[in-house]
């Protein structure tokens, strides 16, 4: 993986800082009393642990959450700009992506490092330097790597190449559905997308106008490889694309002046939706639905790394947890800031579990009052 020193003091030194307190619901623990950034965090398919990953670590770290131990480590070369970090399907691998810094470019593709962790043997088993994107199918039988525009899948085991294709145009991003039947891929518009969103009842003035500036989803069949559809909308710079695991929402992280997730829906013909969430980041931020579908959470930058949650229905923010407002409480108990939160929601739907610095939060987020 590509070493970036983003580092700062904040690192170094436990940070003062005071403010008012937004939401007080909340457990902090340090994970370990020395100085590391966990910039990953997402939570096994049992429910049992956790998997940590970050900057200024040598290893991943598999951490019990609910009796606040660690259950092991996995070595590994550090990063300082630290990674992301998701279990497959059945927990069996880690899927790695380094975190690096985006800026807005219809020219130029995001590319960065990858690694898959096999679970069995506490090894890495695949590992890229500088790729656009890197996909573990739900039923961990495919890798699917997007590299310079060349769309390649492997077998996850092996590593044997499967199919290679090049979609005119594709870049940044590529996603695979639960059913394993579609890959969605970011792309520069070319001209049979442009002729499906004609056939779509798309205005041919407003396609011209966008294409030069803007970037499709195209779906493609994944044992064909031929396009079967586009997403009707054009898009600010994708960086990032993910299906949610049963399927019925297909979401595109947008790099922009205020970023934001946006929603198109698979199972109607991809057709986009008014369902969006900002959230200022430009490193990869974590972003999902919480398990019962009703509320979404999006790391995001105020003046510090924070978290927002929000109320599906309403489309309206219910609550959120600054790390600005925090930290000056616990300074004296070991407690560092880190570079950015990362969080998953527990089971029970009443908590979200943030990962910053080299801590953990069980955090209490207000529901939703439609009374408020």
């Amino acid at each position: 993986m590509k070493i970036q020193l983003v580092y700062s003091l904040l690192l170094l030194f436990p940070v003062f800082s005071i403010g008012q307190n937004i939401n007080e619901q909340y457990d902090k623990w340090a994970v370990t009393e020395d100085v590391i950034n966990i910039t990953g965090i997402d939570l096994s398919p049992n429910g049992k642990e956790v998997a940590l990953v970050g900057g200024k670590m040598d290893a991943i770290y598999l951490y019990d959450h609910v009796n606040r131990k660690l259950l092991r480590k996995i070595p590994m070369d550090k990063d300082y700009s630290g990674y992301r970090v998701e279990y497959s399907s059945n927990g069996n691998y880690l899927l790695l992506q380094e975190r690096v810094t985006e800026y807005y470019s219809t020219k130029n593709s995001r590319a960065g490092g990858y690694a898959v962790i096999d679970l069995k043997s506490d090894k890495i088993i695949h590992q890229y330097k500088m790729i656009n994107d890197l996909k573990i199918s739900f039923d961990e039988k495919y890798l699917i790597v997007l590299d310079n525009g060349t769309l390649e899948i492997k077998e996850l085991s092996s590593g044997k190449t499967i199919q290679k294709f090049k979609p005119e145009g594709a870049t940044n991003a590529v996603a695979i559905s639960p059913n394993g039947e579609d890959l969605a891929v970011v792309q520069k518009p070319n001209k049979a997308d442009i002729k499906m969103l004609v056939d779509r009842k798309m205005n041919k003035k407003s396609i011209k106008a966008a294409a030069k500036y803007k970037f499709l989803i195209a779906i493609y069949d994944f044992k064909t490889q031929e396009l079967k559809s586009v997403v009707p909308e054009f898009y600010d710079n994708i960086s990032m694309l993910k299906y949610t695991p049963d399927g019925e929402k297909l979401l595109s992280f947008n790099i922009a002046q205020n970023s934001y997730v946006n929603v198109a829906l698979p199972q109607s013909n991809y057709e986009p939706t008014r369902e969006s969430y900002l959230g200022r980041s430009t490193t990869q931020p974590d972003f999902q639905y919480d398990f019962s579908g009703n509320y979404f959470g999006i790391a995001t930058v105020e003046k510090f790394p924070a978290i927002n949650i929000y109320h599906v229905g309403s489309g309206s923010i219910t609550d959120q947890y600054d790390t600005q407002n925090k930290i000056w409480k616990s300074a004296k108990l070991n407690f560092f800031a880190g570079t950015n939160a990362s969080f998953i929601f527990t089971p029970d739907g009443e908590y979200a579990i943030i990962a910053y610095g080299n801590s953990l939060i069980k955090w209490r987020y207000n529901q939703y009052n439609p009374n408020n």
